[in-house]
Order: C-alpha cells, then structure tokens, then sequence
C-alpha cells in the first residue's frame, strides 16, 4: 500500500504548478497551481516522509483524503485571498489540525495573486498581526487570537474577512470585520496584555524584595518595599478602556498635547528616555493612519492631481523612496525648457533635496488606473509591451532630467540656493498597480530591471514598503 506522502497529486485541481518553497526541517513543501481557466490559484502544503514520521511520532492522526493541504487561494475575478489557518509544525501533536473553532478560513479584500520568488520564497502583504509566511500556516499571534475566538459564539459563521467597510456585519455564514477595526482592537489588546505583564513583573518585584531583602537590610521595615495597592481587573480594563466621555475626550487630549509641548524640555532632561518612547509610539500611530488612509484611496479612482496633493500632505512616503534624509524642495517645479519666445517650459511633480550634498531628484506621480502593459502581447503568447503611459512617463522624467542638469546654473541663481546640485539625479516614477497574471508581472518587471536611470514602484509596492516599515516599528517597539 502507498503512504501518504506518495498520494499527493500534483497537479491537485488540474492546472499548472509552480514550487513555492520547501521547509527546512522536514522537507514538506508548497505549491501554487493556476486552474486552467486562470481564475483561481490555490496554495498546497504537501506532507514528507520525514514531515510523516515527526508527526506520527508526536501522536499526529494522519488520513489519507486530505493530501495535500489546502492552505490558500486567491480568486483573481474579485481579488480575495482567503487562508485557512493550520497548524504545520510536524513535530507537535497539533499539526494538520485547524488552529480556530467554527472559524475555518480568514479572506483578504484587494490582495495581489500569489507568487513565489526564487530565493526570496513567498510573501504575503496582509495586516500586521497576521502571520505572512504559509509555512507558519496563516492566522493571528498568539496574543491577538482572542480576536478570532471571539467570533466562534457566532452562529453560523465559518469564515471572517477583512474589509474595507465601516461597520462590521455578517453576510451568510461569512463575518466582515473592517480592517481599521481591527486594527484599534489589536492595539487595545496588546496593550492590555503589556499593562497585566507590567503589573505581574512589579508584583514579582516586590514579592522577591520582602522575601529577600529583610535578611540584609539594617533597619528593615515591612512596608519600606511593598507596591500601593493595585488591581489587575483595573489595571486591565484602563488599558483596553479609555475612561472619560466621548465629549470630553478631545478636550483632555488636546490638553494633554499642550502639556507636553510645554514640557518637552524638561522631559528629555528628567526622562530622555520617556520621551524617546513616546517620540515611537507617535511614529507608529501616525504610520498606522498613514497605512489606513492609503489603503482606501487605493480603492478610488483617484485623479493625477489628487496624489500630488495627497504627497504633498504626507511628504514622508516619498522621502521613503530614496533611502537617503529627503527635504521636499518644490512641487510642480520647473526644470527648464523655455525657448527664447519663453514657451516650452517643463514642469516635474516634485523636486527633493535627496541626501546631504544638497544634490536634486525628481519624482513623477501618474494615477492608480494608469496601465502598464499593452494589452496584446508584443510577442505572443506571454510577452507583453509597456504601455504608452509607462514609455512615455520614463522618457518624461529623462527629459526632464536632462533640462534639470543643462539649467541647474540659472536655477541657483534664480532661486537664491548656491547649495543645490544635480551631479547625479535620481528619478522616481510612481505608476499604476501591479499587474496581476504571471505573464503580466514577468513582462513589466523584465521593462523596468532595463531602466537604469529611473525608478519605476506601483502604489501597491508603495503601500507594501510603509507596511513592512509599520511591520519592522511594531516588532521593536514591543521588544522594549
């Protein structure tokens, strides 16, 4: 009889495949096939003979019809990724096991398809908190699951998605749970549970202190080391609950601004420390808001003129571009170009000072709906052109560069800034939205490897770096 391991079909729903990774401690590893009508792709986890023995040994029940594992699957019509979250550590008596009760499956709203990159594996661009590689086998941390438990009193209910909606609802036995509410609840629960760790490592504190110190203290007093009394239902509940009224509420941040404002002198002379914690904490939040407000703009069909606006409002997200301290020199800026009729002036979006050395870069923003590709390939079947707004766009910003160096003299003489260079200028290009078949994806990033003088990012990458950013703070805020 064949084990379980040699009955996994590959293909398992008929389509085409593609090695998505293999685990370095059993050597179980990932598929992703593309259903060969390309409206679905599904992401299967599929068992070892090593993967089998761990698990056996940890008292794991294996069957055979439920080879491979379907862990993912992405819907390209409605772009929904929906996970089922499964425990896949195959040395623990839980592995193949689903990690929640009724809730079964966790689908994201306006995801890209799944893809795998050689030597960088797979990567999912989903809310923090949510585990994004597959081998982790999706779901939450394990601080925030309570979120998902939560649900399971719901009748009914079989899967959770996150949204874009402004209130939760449910529609059949799917719940929809917009993503700025979950993440407010996420924050709240974190700080909840570092607020009970806080009161239990001060309890410890002092319980070590009057069982230690009496022996070695002249003059020891019982109450010299005991804490005022505290509650931890208290303690827990201020810090999921923000008391006071909804009225009052602005009032007493406002006021809570002010004193700081007032105090910050003092505060980084009696406490840097303080208020370098709380500098991050600000940062975090602000990023958040950034994250969330992006992410709905993505949603419109937004015009050029709104996104030049929009980075003009927060200028952090290009200065995030470059790697390098950006100070916005100008929007719509003029590079130069005018003839001796004074006509033919050229304009960029952006100018930054990108760097120390005072040395200029452009930066151009087309809209969210611009295409990227011709939309018959140029070489059939998979070869696709880039589109005239995409050419165009580059040749746009090597125009303009070019005017930007020949007129640099006049234009520090014009402005009064001696400081300002061009001796080498980067150009950025903010375009469109990632394409979303393989064939799509390989075509623009065979275009844009070749660029060597301008960068080309979508608005999804440009999100996808503010999330890892949001990603990277939150971990080592935690870490303090």
């Amino acid at each position: 009889m064949r084990e379980i391991w040699e009955l996994q079909d590959k293909p398992a729903y008929g389509g085409t495949i593609v090695d998505a990774g293999v685990h370095p401690e059993d050597g179980s590893s990932l598929v992703i096939e593309l259903t060969p009508d390309e409206g679905t792709q599904y992401l299967s986890y599929y068992l070892s003979e090593k993967g089998y023995k761990r698990g056996k040994a940890a008292g794991v029940n294996f069957t055979d019809d439920t080879w491979p594992l379907l862990i993912a699957e992405y819907d390209f019509p409605t772009r929904v990724l929906t996970t089922y979250p499964t425990w896949l550590r195959s040395n623990q008596s839980n592995f193949t096991k689903p990690k929640y009760g009724s809730i079964k499956r966790i689908s994201f709203e306006d995801q890209l398809p799944m893809d795998s990159q050689v030597g960088f594996g797979m990567f999912f661009d989903l809310p923090t908190g949510f585990h994004r590689g597959p081998f982790e086998g999706f779901g939450v941390d394990p601080r925030i699951r309570y979120i998902i438990s939560a649900f399971d009193e719901v009748e009914g209910a079989a899967g959770l998605t996150i949204c874009n909606d402004d209130e939760i609802s449910i529609d059949g036995e799917e719940i929809r749970l917009p993503e700025h509410i979950y993440n407010d609840i996420r924050l709240d629960i974190n700080r909840a549970h570092e607020a009970a760790v806080r009161f239990a490592n001060g309890e410890k504190v002092s319980y070590l202190r009057n069982r230690l110190l009496p022996s070695v203290v002249p003059d020891f007093e019982p109450d010299d080391f005991e804490r005022p009394a505290v509650d931890l239902q208290d303690t827990v509940r201020s810090a999921l609950v923000k008391k006071g009224t909804p009225r009052s509420h602005n009032s007493n941040t406002a006021a809570a601004v002010r004193t700081v404002i007032r105090e910050v002198d003092e505060i980084a002379k009696d406490n840097p420390v303080q208020l370098f914690k709380l500098s991050e904490k600000i940062e975090l939040i602000s990023l958040q808001v950034l994250i969330e407000s992006m992410s709905k703009e993505l949603l419109n069909r937004r015009k050029e003129g709104f996104w030049q606006e929009y980075f003009v409002q927060n200028p952090f997200v290009l200065k995030m571009l470059f790697g390098l301290p950006v100070i916005m020199y100008t929007d719509q800026a003029s590079v130069g170009g005018m003839g001796l009729k004074r006509s033919g002036e050229k304009y960029a979006d952006y100018l930054v000072e990108a760097g120390m050395l005072g040395n200029l870069g452009i930066v151009e923003i087309k809209t969210t709906e611009t295409p990227l590709l011709t939309k018959e390939p140029y070489r059939p079947p998979t070869l696709y052109g880039p589109s005239t707004e995409l050419s165009g766009g580059v040749n746009q910003l090597l125009d303009q560069k070019l005017r930007l160096i020949k007129g640099i003299a006049a234009k520090k003489e014009d402005d009064d800034q001696p400081h300002i260079q061009a001796w080498s200028v980067p150009c950025i290009l903010i375009i469109g939205r990632l394409p979303a078949t393989r064939d799509l994806k390989r075509s623009f990033e065979i275009y844009r490897g070749g660029q060597r003088d301008v960068l080309i990012i979508t608005f999804d990458e440009l999100l996808a770096k503010l999330k890892a950013l949001h990603e990277f703070l939150s971990t080592k805020s935690s870490d303090f």
